[in-house]
């Protein structure tokens, strides 16, 4: 078994995994969480509740934000 106790720093998310491979852009979003991987892990409703409001409003409007977005290449 790997064990990382709970006050030490254990890496980050697959997002920046995924970026580098996929080749389109990406962004790493995701609801907040206190103390993720935890036994004592949690996340308030109002975040998900919020986090969902946000992501369907941005799919939503998705054209017109993508001809916002300048991008650096």
């Amino acid at each position: 078994d790997f064990v990382v106790r709970n006050d030490m720093a254990c890496g980050s998310t697959i997002g920046p995994i995924l970026a580098s491979g996929v080749g389109i852009r990406t962004v790493d979003v995701g609801a907040p969480q206190l103390s993720m991987h935890s036994i004592r892990e949690m996340c308030a409703v109002d975040d998900v509740k919020h986090s969902y409001e946000h992501f369907k409003a941005f799919f939503q409007e998705f054209s017109e934000l993508d001809a916002k977005i300048k991008v650096d290449m």
